[in-house]
Parts: C-alpha cells; sequence; structure tokens
C-alpha cells in the first residue's frame, strides 16, 4: 500500500516553499535518483526550465514501462495519493529485474510548476523502515523456512523454538525464549491474538485455535504468520504446542488483489459514465452509482428488468441485443430514450455493449451508459428560435411517416423580402423578427404539429395524422393568416410575408421526397408574393382532394 504523508489539514498540504523543501531533502538523500514529470492525468511530460535539478538523472518514459505489470495498481494509487495529499511513497519491483525493489515517490509541484515530479531511488533499509509496518518485499523472495515450531507455557511465555522459526524471524532462540509471545506480535493484533487464546483455553471441546497474526522480525519489518495452538494438559500443567507457518506470499497475494479491486471500484463508482454487467444467465451482477442514478436510483436484478428500465418501448430490441453479444461476442451500439424511474421525464443515453470473455467463453456483457440528454437537446434546438433544428425537425419527419404510416403533411415557410430588414435595420432586429415568426408559427399551428428552423428565413412544419388535401390545406391557410398579421419588433412595426408550399405523404414516401416537394411548391408560391400556398404531392402519390 502506497504510503502519503499528510502534513496540514487534507485540502492542499504543501504549500510551494514547503513542496520546495522536501524536494531538497530527497535529492540530498537519493542523489542517485532517476527523475520525471507528469501532468495531472499521468502523462509523461518535459521537467520545466524553471525547476532547477542540476546534475541528476531524468527518466522521460512512463513509470508504468518501468515496473512490472503486477504493480501497475501500486502506481496508480501512488499517484492518486498524491493528487489528494500532496504526496506518497511506494515500494514497486523494477521490470529489467524484478527481485529489485525500489521506492516510487510523487511530489504535488502543480501549484508552482503544474506538474508532479516522480522520483526513483533504491530501496534501502532505512527507506524500507519508515514505510507502513505491513508486507516486506525482501521477505517474500528470502529463501527461508515456511513451518516452525515453538512451545508455551499456559500464560503465552516461550518455552523454547525450533531453529526453522529461528530462521523464519531471524531471532536467536536465546532472544525468543523467556519472553511472552505479545512482545514479538504487531500491537494492532494484539486483541486478537489475546481472544483467541482464551476462547482455546477455556474451551476444553476446542484445545487447538488458528489465528493470523503479524510478527515482528529482527530487522524491524512484520511478517504475516497464521499461529496454531494445541493446548496439552498432563498433572494440571498445560503446556501449548505452537505451529508456525509463514503465510506472507499469500497475505501480499490478497493485498495486492484487494488494492486493485479498491483501485478498480473506486474508478467504476467516479468515471462519468454509468456501468452495468449481465452475466451470461442473465442476471445484472454489477451497476455503478452513474448508471443507479440514469435508471432512476433503481438496481435491477435481471437482464429483463434492466431493459424496461432503460429502453422504454424498445424493451426487445435492448434485449435482442444483449442476446446477441452473449451469443456472437460481436459489440453493439443503440441510442435510447427512457424516463428514469418512471418519473416521466424523458432522458437520452447511448448504450454500448461489450462481451465479458473469460477462458476463450462468452461469460457476460459489459454497458456503458452514457447520458447525452443536454447534448441531444443542444443539438435537436435552434439556438435562436428555440425550435427543432433542421437535424431535428427532418429526424421527426422521418419518425412521424413510419409511426403513422405515411399519413403526414409537410409545410415548407420562406419568409419573403427578409433581407431587407437585416439590410435596413441590423442583424439583431433580423433575429428578433425571426424569434417573433417563429412564436407566429406556434400560434397558427396544432399543438400535434412540429416546428422546425432549416435555415436562414426557411422553416418546416411536419403535421402527423393528415393524409386529406383539405386538412393540409387548412394547416398552411392559417399558418399564413398568422404571418400576414404585421410585426412590432424594437420599435418597429414589420410587414412580412411568406411563401407556402405543402406536400402530403402517403404509405411509402421517403422523407426527403416529401421536404423535396413541398419545397417546389414553396417555390412556385414565390411566382405571387403574398398569394395562397401551393400544393404538390411527392411522385408516385395519389392526390385524396376530401
Amino acid at each position: 500500500m502506497a504510503q502519503s504523508f499528510d502534513t496540514s489539514t487534507g485540502q492542499r498540504p504543501l504549500p510551494p516553499a514547503e513542496a520546495r523543501r522536501v524536494l531538497q531533502t530527497w535529492l540530498s538523500e537519493h542523489p542517485d535518483a532517476l527523475i520525471g514529470a507528469v501532468t495531472a492525468a499521468g502523462l509523461p511530460t518535459d521537467i520545466p526550465s524553471g525547476l532547477s535539478l542540476h546534475g541528476v538523472a531524468r527518466e522521460e518514459r512512463s513509470v508504468l514501462d518501468l515496473v512490472v505489470a503486477d504493480d501497475s495498481p501500486t502506481v496508480t494509487e501512488a499517484f492518486i495519493d498524491a493528487l489528494a495529499r500532496g504526496m506518497s511513497i511506494t515500494r514497486v519491483h523494477m521490470a529489467s529485474d524484478p527481485e529489485k525493489v525500489v521506492l516510487l515517490q510523487y511530489l504535488d509541484l502543480r501549484e508552482e510548476y503544474g506538474i508532479l515530479l516522480r522520483l526513483l531511488v533504491a530501496s534501502d533499509g532505512e527507506a524500507a523502515g519508515s514505510a507502513e509496518p505491513g508486507l516486506s518485499a525482501a521477505d517474500l523472495v528470502a529463501n527461508r523456512p515456511r513451518i516452525g515450531f515453538m512451545t508455551k507455557d499456559e500464560v503465552a511465555n516461550i518455552v523454547a523454538v525450533d531453529e526453522a522459526t529461528t530462521l523464519m524471524l531471524g531471532w536467536a532462540a536465546e532472544d525468543m525464549v523467556g519472553r511472552r509471545s505479545l512482545e514479538f506480535i504487531h500491537p494492532d493484533d494484539h486483541v486478537r491474538a489475546i481472544d483467541n487464546w482464551m476462547a482455546r483455553r477455556s474451551n476444553p471441546s476446542a484445545r487447538v485455535g488458528t489465528v493470523r497474526l503479524r510478527h515482528l522480525r529482527k530487522d524491524g519489518s512484520w511478517l504475516w504468520i497464521e499461529v496454531s495452538n494445541e493446548f496439552v494438559e498432563a498433572g494440571g500443567v498445560a503446556t501449548v504446542h505452537t505451529q508456525v507457518l509463514d503465510i506472507s506470499t499469500e497475505m501480499a497475494a490478497s493485498e495486492a488483489l484487494r488494492r486493485s479491486e479498491g483501485l478498480l471500484r473506486r474508478v467504476t463508482d467516479t468515471v462519468p459514465i454509468g456501468l452495468f454487467h449481465v452475466s451470461g444467465d442473465g442476471e445484472v451482477v454489477f451497476v455503478n452509482p452513474v448508471a443507479q442514478r440514469l435508471l432512476g436510483h433503481t438496481v435491477p436484478s435481471s437482464q429483463a428488468e434492466l431493459c424496461a428500465l432503460l429502453a422504454t418501448g424498445r424493451e426487445q430490441e435492448l434485449e435482442d441485443a444483449l442476446n446477441r453479444v452473449l451469443i456472437e461476442g460481436i459489440e453493439a451500439y443503440l441510442d435510447l430514450e427512457f424516463a428514469p424511474g418512471g418519473s416521466g421525464a424523458r432522458a437520452s443515453c447511448q448504450v454500448s455493449l461489450r462481451p465479458v470473455v473469460d477462458s476463450d467463453r462468452i461469460a457476460g456483457v459489459l454497458g456503458c451508459i452514457v447520458d447525452v440528454t443536454e447534448l441531444k437537446q443542444i443539438a435537436d434546438t435552434d439556438a435562436l428560435t428555440g425550435l427543432e433544428s433542421r437535424r431535428s425537425i427532418l429526424q421527426t419527419l422521418a419518425q412521424q411517416l413510419r409511426s403513422r404510416n405515411g399519413r403526414v403533411a409537410a409545410v415548407f415557410v420562406d419568409l419573403d423580402e427578409f433581407k431587407p430588414v437585416n439590410d435596413g435595420f441590423g442583424h439583431g432586429v433580423g433575429d428578433h423578427t425571426l424569434v417573433a415568426v417563429a412564436e407566429r408559427l406556434r400560434r397558427g399551428t396544432r399543438p400535434e404539429d412540429h416546428i422546425g428552423r432549416l435555415g436562414g428565413d426557411e422553416f418546416l412544419i411536419v403535421c402527423p395524422g393528415v393524409r386529406l388535401e383539405k386538412d393540409a390545406m387548412e394547416i398552411a391557410d392559417r399558418i399564413r393568416a398568422a404571418l400576414d398579421r404585421p410585426l412590432a419588433v424594437d420599435g418597429h412595426i414589420l410587414k412580412v410575408t411568406a411563401s407556402i408550399g405543402v406536400s402530403i405523404a402517403t404509405k411509402g414516401t421517403a422523407a426527403e421526397d416529401l421536404v423535396g416537394a413541398a419545397d417546389a411548391a414553396m417555390y412556385q408560391a414565390k411566382n405571387v408574393r403574398g398569394g395562397p400556398p401551393v400544393l404538390i404531392l411527392p411522385a408516385g402519390a395519389s392526390r385524396e382532394a376530401g
């Protein structure tokens, strides 16, 4: 575990003067250090010219390229600690010599130089002794016995130890015999050791007890040992036969796994992306906090429940995509709209699905959810008028043609003589005129109609459920009447007329064909400025006068 030094209240622990003092101390103690600079994003960068580091060796490669792969989580954790606390120190193994242990030190100099400084220094006895009591990397590679035995009396005094135990801990037999066993146990483990001893001593039916405790080695490091105590009574006198088992390798692996899992948990909890994992049997086994928020603070337990929450109205589409990823192992991408937690408010998201492979077998699906509601709203809204954007209104038309089986009318509106407004009164008045026209269009259309600005002074109105000529022309006439009245804009009274083209779709009409016909009708209407709307049907469409 990385050791971090917090010298203040936990907010900005190292002011610039203190950071410089720490740096000079490090360099004086370790003149052979390899030094590099990294950005706040963890990327290698140049050491600032204003940072005087004469006579030191520089290493520009990423530290992840220099250490063994298993130490990558340790490096990341030390870097995060330095960002949070100002500096950190941890042990790592060099890729060039995995048995070589070095100290990795980070110092946060962002406030003065905009970088974090990284030092790699040789791990000597003093440096190792300053680290947090825990697992010693040297212990893991030492050639020493793993099992030893000792004898204790009924009050836990050490009576005898074998040679294996002395080699394991580094003490001579005379250093241990006659002393309380607690003297060799880490203070944080005393309560657990005493509880285990008393429980086994007082319960005749459980004469053998096992407990894991850190034991002090002569070099000052701590060794994880599993202790098994067997109480034997003879003539009213209790003797305890103790087996000691070196479990440092197991505990080191467990600690590395814990750090890795902790780092992964921190990453999944803090990334601004929703994450979920669906197992091969359709069980949702993981949902991170961002995904829970997007789903209305609901944690689904099954694939079907997830689809119901995330793909309102399109549950089967998401279900099919998940099943394809599980069966075929091919990534899938969907754009979805849903109502978080059944709130009624619509949210838009992009969902990517990737197979989780374990031993060449597809074991599940990892899903990523990106909330694009705000981005979609910006993209779908004309910034000036608040109407639908060109992209949005054309998508709306295509969607309405599909859902209404072709029963849709399109009304194309182009303002007449709008350029003189811009030229004569300025673009500010022109913009305000377009805003006023947009409001007139809202008043002249039905509540179910969709209004979009195509660009400039052109507008498109999508009218769902319209199949008769008279109904489409009635909407167009209302729009014309709404625009015929003078507009009061910035103290000016403006007369704005429009050329209006109308087209009606039938089953199978494409969106571009319908817009093209309405556009052609609009240009025909321009032949008579301020004249009535003109209707042109798309090629192949039948006429229904009604």
